[in-house]
């Protein structure tokens, strides 16, 4: 298993409270660009995946593609009528997991063909943009988080996928 060792960039970010934090994130700049895009993608299902450790494309059954990456310690997206051209080699549904070797939590492994998989048919719902993160909510699943890492290895960013509530 190839073994990536990462680290989180700094919260730009904090709140006092949770309540804090749910009205940062509402005021995100970018929160407007979310939510056009998402009604550019709503009532879409979940086709098809594919990612590098920068770049992650979702297809979708309305013939749009969500194409996130990590910029530096910034997450950025675009919906698009035609998949992106990544310039190094894809990983598809069915490739290997990774481990993340984090400084404090340790190894971790990052299945992003098992959180592509098990959408695969899922009915597209929201895009949401936090401080760190972009949010992607299929229904009947987790939330699909992408966030910026740090490689620690070879000093690039990475797009990190989890999934959370």
């Amino acid at each position: 298993m190839r073994v990536i060792p990462v680290e989180p960039y700094p919260v730009q970010e904090t709140y006092s409270t949770f309540e804090g934090a749910i009205a940062g994130a509402m005021l995100h700049p970018l929160q407007p660009k979310a939510q056009a895009d998402t009604a550019a993608l709503l009532k879409a299902r979940v086709t098809d995946a594919w990612w590098t450790d920068r770049d992650c494309v979702v297809q979708f059954s309305n013939e749009r593609f969500l194409h996130v990456w990590a910029d530096g310690q910034l997450v950025q997206w675009v919906v698009t009528n035609t998949p992106p051209a990544l310039d190094v080699a894809v990983e598809r549904i069915g490739s290997p997991a990774a481990l993340c070797r984090w400084p404090v939590v340790g190894d971790k492994v990052w299945d992003r063909s098992a959180l592509a998989a098990k959408r695969l048919g899922s009915e597209f719902v929201r895009l949401f943009v936090t401080g760190g993160a972009l949010l992607v909510y299929c229904r009947g699943h987790l939330i699909w988080w992408f966030s910026a890492a740090r490689r620690t290895d070879i000093d690039l960013s990475i797009l990190h996928a989890c999934e959370d509530e």
